[in-house]
Formats: C-alpha cells, sequence, structure tokens
C-alpha cells in the first residue's frame, strides 16, 4: 500500500511538472514575458493578422497583437488593432508600423520601424501605419488585366486585321486581275503600233535637238558672257541693297523730320492759344485801319493827283529854263488867277 502511495506520488509531480512545462512554453509563444504597455495602430485591410501575431521592433520581437476591432470612419471600413508591447520599449513619435512578411510563406508580423523623433510616444498612443504590398494580389490583378486585354482589346483587333487583310488581298487580286493586266496589254498592244513608235522616235530626235542647243548655248563661247551677265546681276543686286539701305536712312529722315514738324505744330497750337486774345484784339485794330483807310482813300487819291501835276509842271519848268532853279520871277496876275 506504502509502494502504491509512493508511485502516485511520482507521477503526480511528473504530471504537474510537464503541465508547468507546457504552460511556460504556451507562455513564451504568445509573446507574454512580463508586463506590458498597450499602442493603437489602424489599418484598412488586416489579412493574415489575427490575435497573437508577433509585434517586433527593427525585426526584434517585443510584443503580440491583443485585439483587432473594426471601426467605421467617413464610410470605409478600417481596423484597429491594439498591441501589447514590453513595458518600457521607448518607441519615437515619428515610427511607423508595417505588415511585413520575411518570405513568401513566412507567417505575417508587424514590425515597427524605429523613427528619429526624440520624443518617445506615451502608452496608447497612436502609431503610424503601412499597409502591406500583397503581392499574390497583385499578381493576381495583373492576371485579370491581361485576360481583359485579350479578351476585349486583343482578340477583337485581331479578329478586325484579318477582315481588313483579307480585303485588301481581295482589292489587289481585283485590281490586279480588272486594271494592271488590261492595262498592259493595252500598252503593249499601242507600243507595237507603227504610228507610236515613229511618234516615240519624233520624239526622242526633238530632245536632242534640244539639247544640242543647251550645249551651244552652254558652250565655251558663251560661257564669258553668262559669267559677265552673273556679276553684272551681283552688281545690280548690291546697288538695289545699298538703295534699299538709303531708303530706310531717308525714311528715318523723314520720320524725324515729320516728328519735328508735329512738334512745330504742337508748338504753335500753343502759341495760338495762349495768344488768342491778342491776336484777335490785332485784327479788330487792322480792320479798324483799313476802314479808315478806305474811308479816306478817295481824299488822298485827289491830293496824289495835283501833287502829280504839280510835278510835272515844275519839271516841264526846269527843262525849259534851267535857270528858274536859281532865280524866280514874281508871281503875275494870271497865275494868281490861276
Amino acid at each position: 500500500m506504502k509502494r502504491e502511495n509512493i508511485n502516485y506520488l511520482a507521477v503526480g509531480l511528473f504530471v504537474i511538472v510537464i503541465m508547468s512545462a507546457f504552460f511556460v512554453v504556451v507562455y513564451k509563444i504568445t509573446g507574454r514575458t512580463g508586463p506590458t504597455d498597450h499602442y493603437f495602430v489602424t489599418y484598412d485591410n488586416v489579412t493574415g493578422i489575427k490575435y497573437g501575431t508577433p509585434v517586433s521592433y527593427e525585426g526584434y520581437q517585443v510584443g503580440q497583437v491583443e485585439l483587432i476591432e473594426p471601426v467605421r470612419t467617413k464610410g470605409a471600413t478600417q481596423y484597429r488593432l491594439e498591441l501589447a508591447i514590453t513595458q518600457g520599449w521607448q518607441i519615437p513619435a515619428d515610427s511607423i508600423a508595417r505588415i511585413v512578411a520575411s518570405g513568401l510563406l513566412s507567417a505575417i508580423t508587424i514590425d515597427i520601424q524605429e523613427g528619429e523623433s526624440p520624443e518617445s510616444l506615451a502608452p496608447g498612443a497612436d502609431i503610424q501605419g503601412r499597409e502591406a504590398a500583397n503581392i499574390f494580389a497583385a499578381v493576381n490583378e495583373v492576371a485579370a488585366d491581361i485576360t481583359d486585354l485579350s479578351r476585349n482589346s486583343l482578340r477583337p483587333l485581331l479578329g478586325n486585321l484579318n477582315g481588313q487583310v483579307e480585303r485588301i488581298t481581295a482589292d489587289f487580286h481585283d485590281l490586279t486581275t480588272n486594271s494592271i493586266r488590261p492595262m498592259i496589254e493595252k500598252i503593249n498592244k499601242q507600243i507595237d503600233q507603227p504610228e507610236i513608235i515613229s511618234q516615240f522616235q519624233g520624239l526622242v530626235v526633238k530632245l536632242n535637238d534640244a539639247a544640242d542647243r543647251l550645249n551651244v548655248v552652254l558652250g565655251n563661247e558663251n560661257q564669258e558672257n553668262l559669267a559677265l551677265f552673273l556679276g553684272n546681276m551681283k552688281s545690280v543686286s548690291g546697288n538695289m541693297n545699298e538703295l534699299v539701305g538709303r531708303l530706310d536712312v531717308t525714311r528715318t529722315e523723314m520720320e524725324t523730320l515729320l516728328a519735328k514738324v508735329g512738334v512745330l505744330v504742337g508748338d504753335l497750337n500753343g502759341l495760338l492759344d495762349t495768344n488768342d486774345e491778342g491776336l484777335k484784339s490785332s485784327v479788330a485794330h487792322l480792320q479798324k485801319t483799313l476802314a479808315t483807310v478806305s474811308a479816306h482813300a478817295d481824299a488822298i487819291s485827289h491830293h496824289l493827283e495835283d501833287s502829280s501835276r504839280n510835278i510835272q509842271e515844275f519839271t516841264r519848268q526846269i527843262k525849259e529854263n534851267p535857270g528858274t532853279l536859281l532865280r524866280s520871277s514874281p508871281q503875275t496876275e494870271e497865275g494868281k488867277l490861276e
């Protein structure tokens, strides 16, 4: 009886040790190694992430995912993850939590990429999240795009191209059969006619004659004349260029003169505007003077006529008797009466 009790005690101790070791292993596997701080991160897609997913810091495991909570914001569903991280672990404020996988067949983990900020996040703060690049989803999307392209674009394009090639082949066959071949046969028949041959020979003769005349024109005897003509043309071109330059200079001088005339006209207009009252007064005085002269014109004309007769008479007496200038005779009664 005593031996059986000892056996039961040994078996019980062994079971207790095994169970303790099992719980320790499970505790290690789940990442629970001591007190933790909780942080939060939000993703649009959490494929492959579940409770207990490891959380590492630059590849070093520091915790695990504790909770995944769907959140509806701005008409879209996002997922807010609660991360349990070793208590006291310093995480810079600009750190980024990325969803990564070390290989195609590796488990997905959340790796925190260390930032450069000197400030650390307080427990309960949100860490900036970054989605993982899903290679298989990208490959599936590319495959779907290629399938859609081949089904909706390439296949109709090839069908249309085959139809176009068939139509072009048929048109070319019709062209060669109904157009080119009869035209070639007609040309062969016309070439065989004597009239066509004689006309062609005449054309060749005319071409030879024209070539001979051209050789005469361009011969050695006319080369000097042609050179002289080209030289004269070059001289004329130079003279024309010089004339154009002089015309440009003349145009510039005319523009300057017109500008000066414009300035002069402006000055005259200003002068007239300034002396308008004085000019009006001068014109009024001139009009009065002309009116006075016009009123006494008859008397002035009469006196001028009398003076002219007196001068004529005096001149006649001097011609008849030049001594009259030295002596004079007393005036007679007849002279007085006159």
